[in-house]
């Protein structure tokens, strides 16, 4: 069974000053972002791993992603591949 990714508290994984440089500007949830990179990284390994002919739910734990997401990865890939057809076919 995967297991669920936690939240953690700033408190106790950021610096000191820079914590209080945050609560200065901001109290409550704050969410940051992972590097572009990372989304381009994790999109090419779920399509990597699904022209393999692997399951999305395995997909899904090798991931760590949800099988909906999986599904709509592999569904934008598609989407892709079929504007790219229709675009060489119309000559632009």
């Amino acid at each position: 069974m995967k297991k669920k990714k936690r939240y953690a508290n700033a408190k106790d994984v950021l610096p000191e000053e820079l914590f209080e440089q945050i609560q200065k500007h901001y109290t409550g949830i704050l969410w940051v972002s992972a590097p572009s990179r990372f989304y381009q990284e994790r999109r090419d390994l779920v399509l990597a791993l699904h022209l393999q002919g692997i399951s999305s739910q395995e997909i899904s734990n090798l991931a760590g992603v949800t099988t909906r997401r999986v599904n709509q990865i592999i569904a934008a890939e598609r989407k892709q591949d079929r504007d790219r057809q229709l675009a060489a076919a119309s000559g632009k």
